[in-house]
């Protein structure tokens, strides 16, 4: 089986990226958001930085809060 390298800095952002977009695409505040998830403002805005890492239950969270399957966010 080959070595497949994975680039979790592009992951990790392109997710972030597709958190912040779907956000602002629903018109919520990131206080709104964080409420929404039941996670702090801050983490919130770490996420949507790509600095913060959130566990699967938080994306999960995420994927509710902004009303689509977990899956788009990963895409």
């Amino acid at each position: 089986m080959a070595n497949k390298t994975v680039k979790y800095p592009e992951i990790v952002l392109g997710f972030a990226q597709k958190v912040r977009a779907l956000r602002k695409q629903k018109k919520l505040s990131q206080q709104e958001f964080a409420e929404a998830v039941g996670i702090d403002r801050t983490y919130a805005s770490q996420i949507e930085r790509g600095i913060a890492n959130p566990s699967l239950l938080v994306m999960l969270s995420i994927s509710s809060a902004l009303n689509v399957h977990i899956t788009e966010l990963l895409k």
